[in-house]
C-alpha cells in the first residue's frame, strides 16, 4: 500500500519543502569531512584527494536509516520496502534527487 501518511502531520519534525535535497547534501558533506577526518594509513594529500570508499558509505546511510528508524518508532519493514521503492524508480527511471518518497505501510 502506497500513501502519503507523514504530510504535514503536526506532531512529527519535518524538513522543510524545497529543503530536502540541500539536507541529504548536509549530511554527506559531514559524512564526507568525518570519514576524511578519520581515514588511516594515507597521507595529507591522499586525505584530500582520494574518492570514498563506495562500500562504507553506503553502509553509514543504510546503519543511519536504521538508527532513525528505530529511534523514531519507524517499522524496519515500512523503512526497507519504502526504500525498495525508492531506489528500484531509481533503477528504473534515472531519477535522482526527490522531495517525496513513496511510503509502503507495514501491513503488520
Amino acid at each position: 500500500m502506497t500513501t502519503e501518511i507523514y504530510r504535514g502531520c503536526p506532531t512529527l519534525i519535518h524538513v522543510e519543502d524545497g529543503k530536502r535535497n540541500e539536507a541529504g547534501e548536509y549530511l554527506a558533506a559531514v559524512l564526507n569531512r568525518q570519514m576524511r577526518q578519520h581515514a588511516q594509513n594515507v597521507d595529507d594529500h591522499q586525505r584530500a584527494s582520494l574518492r570514498l570508499c563506495p562500500g562504507c558509505y553506503m553502509v553509514v546511510g543504510f546503519d543511519m536509516m536504521l538508527h532513525l528508524a528505530d529511534q523514531n518508532g519507524q517499522s524496519r519493514k515500512e523503512l526497507a520496502r519504502s526504500m525498495m521503492g525508492a531506489f528500484s524508480r531509481l533503477l528504473d527511471e534515472g531519477t535522482g534527487y526527490v522531495e517525496d518518497i513513496h511510503v509502503y505501510l507495514d501491513p503488520d
